[in-house]
């Protein structure tokens, strides 16, 4: 198989011929290995392994990798390879289905779903750091209870805190992911004018429970110790 450029990709795989079929089955074949190594490389001993389902998980996510890649291709920009911009989008599409296989084999409550807020924990080395803590979750869990209305506190608990992917909320609620998607970000929107109106900011809130005690907030949430409460009042979803 040849290198094609960018162009060239794009030109193939909107040809609507036989050109389009070669294509498609090169940029199959290109995503599937790429795939299969992802998965290859994130099986980890003692871990939740696919074993023999590796080969047919690759195979599903490339499928669904192409045709999401087809409904995208006016949005390719041309900043990087073709094929890189394609390994991103198979990879997002991987992860999501890990992320659904890790919810299905989860130990929670499905009679719970989007009604339980977890115990945090709150102990830090310092007495005065870990009433600070103790405050700061007794007042989200309380603004999560009193701003919200019911369908975004059922949202965002599943999401954020019972760890539901974001398409399994939206079949969940009957609605689809952009819809749920737009009712978690109103949620958190309310929820930061709720902390504002207590003369608190999001950022004080999630630098409260990192290690490093940062005041900011990264757009990837990766600097805290836990992705709910970054994923609650954060940017991210």
């Amino acid at each position: 198989m040849r290198e094609r450029s960018n162009s060239e990709w794009l030109l193939a795989l909107r040809a609507g011929d036989q050109n389009q079929a070669v294509a498609l089955a090169e940029l199959r074949e290109v995503v599937l290995g790429a795939i299969i190594k992802f998965l290859s490389r994130n099986e980890t001993p003692g871990g939740s392994s696919l074993g023999h389902d590796l080969h047919q998980t690759a195979e599903d996510c490339a499928q669904e990798a192409i045709i999401l890649i087809q409904s995208k291709l006016e949005q390719f920009r041309g900043e990087s390879k073709f094929t890189t911009w394609a390994y991103s989008i198979a990879v997002r599409v991987t992860l999501g289905e890990l992320r659904r296989r890790r919810w299905q084999k989860a130990a929670v409550n499905r009679a719970r779903l989007g009604q339980d807020m977890p115990v945090w924990p709150t102990d830090a080395p310092e007495p005065e750091r870990s009433l600070e803590r103790r405050q700061a979750w007794a007042l989200l869990v309380r603004l999560i209870e009193n701003s919200l209305t019911p369908l975004q506190r059922k949202a965002l608990v599943a999401h954020a805190f019972q760890g539901m992917p974001l398409d399994l909320v939206a079949e969940w609620l009957g609605g689809n992911r952009n819809s749920v998607y737009k009712l978690i970000h109103d949620a958190r929107k309310r929820l930061k004018a709720a902390l504002l109106s207590e003369g608190v900011t999001h950022q004080d809130i999630i630098a409260t429970f990192s290690p490093q005690r940062k005041t900011y907030l990264s757009d990837d949430g990766k600097i805290f110790p836990s992705q709910s409460v970054s994923n609650t009042v954060g940017s991210g979803s």
